[in-house]
């Protein structure tokens, strides 16, 4: 009797209150996948409202890449949403998570966004009609170039003729001659699983990015077309957005340096380096889609840039990883 009556609590003692185990269980699930259900719902959101032409474009491309970078920065930073962290490594992650977004995002923006036109649709002819043509560019190391041109119907119905032009454009650092082709191409596009259509793959942009070593104005001076009888071009112009190269460079230098640290030797020990893949990644993806030649960026040129650049800054952020497991030691924890 007595040792049952020391088994028993005390009448006045209490329990704290216990959560059910199925609380636990949905609040853990809820912390695992509303990040990731909530941004890939916002993407394909995002996807139906500009085909049915209901958002312009460039905002919902931005929305886009704001879900799919918080996707991937929430991949990165996962650990810290862990019970049991203290709020120091939170706030580390906070921080470095907010440089992470503008600087991954920036790049995006720019290229979607690109500001007040310096120039903005001047028809210039190959007659002199519209020429010479000055674009104030003072200041400014490099200008982006945008050129449109319009091609003539093919009477047969067929691919139209390709018109061939040549821009001299002259600055303070001498003449330089920009030259390309719009036409008109015939490919092959797959219909469901075995349905075949012959489609024309239309070319009538250009974009490049100019470099004005003197910062001073530029003038488009002269206009060769081919065929003569080719219509006018439209030309715009703007302000470059981004820095130089070496400046930009350094930038990604610093940041893949930062998201090492962060899984190397940050709060969260024995990391897979998943936001140094993650950062690799979005690097890729700006290049490929900076460089594209897509004067307006539209979701294919993104699903490209994608599908290029993303693989090819995860094989390269795997390898970043791999040398920094074998030369940075870990902390002890």
């Amino acid at each position: 009797m007595a040792s049952a009556s020391r088994s028993r609590a005390p009448a006045g003692a209490k329990h704290g209150p216990r959560a059910p185990v199925s609380a636990l269980v949905a609040l853990d699930a809820l912390r695992t996948w509303l990040v990731p259900t909530v941004a890939v719902a916002a993407i394909g959101v995002c996807a139906g409202l500009s085909a049915a032409d209901l958002v312009a474009t460039p905002i919902a491309l931005a929305a886009t890449i704001t879900a799919a970078l918080i996707l991937l920065l929430y991949v990165g930073e996962r650990p810290l949403l862990e019970g049991g962290r203290p709020a120091r490594d939170r706030a580390i992650g906070v921080v470095l998570g907010v440089v992470w977004f503008v600087a991954c995002y920036l790049p995006f923006h720019t290229r979607l966004f690109p500001g007040t036109p310096l120039v903005d649709g001047a028809q210039v002819a190959s007659t002199g009609k519209g020429l010479p043509l000055r674009i104030p560019a003072s200041g400014r190391a490099a200008i982006d170039l945008l050129l449109e041109g319009k091609l003539a119907e093919s009477p047969t119905g067929g691919v139209a003729p390709a018109v061939h032009y040549v821009l001299t454009v002259e600055g303070q650092d001498g003449s330089r001659a920009i030259d390309g082709v719009f036409e008109d191409r015939l490919a092959t596009r797959r219909l469901g699983r075995r349905g075949t259509a012959v489609v024309h793959q239309t070319h009538t942009a250009d974009v490049r990015v100019l470099s004005n070593p003197g910062r001073g104005d530029l003038t488009v001076t002269h206009l060769v077309l081919e065929p003569e009888s080719a219509q006018p071009i439209s030309v715009t112009a703007y302000a470059h957005p981004l820095p130089g190269p070496i400046v930009l460079g350094l930038g990604v230098v610093a940041l893949l340096a930062a998201t090492i640290a962060f899984d190397r030797l940050g709060p969260v020990p024995d990391t897979d380096g998943a936001l140094t893949l993650a950062t690799a990644a979005a690097i890729g993806t700006a290049i490929i889609f900076w460089t594209s030649n897509a004067v307006h960026p539209d979701f294919p040129a993104l699903i490209g840039s994608t599908i290029f650049g993303g693989p090819l800054g995860f094989a390269a952020g795997a390898c970043l990883w791999w040398m920094a497991k074998r030369l940075i030691v870990a902390p002890t924890r």
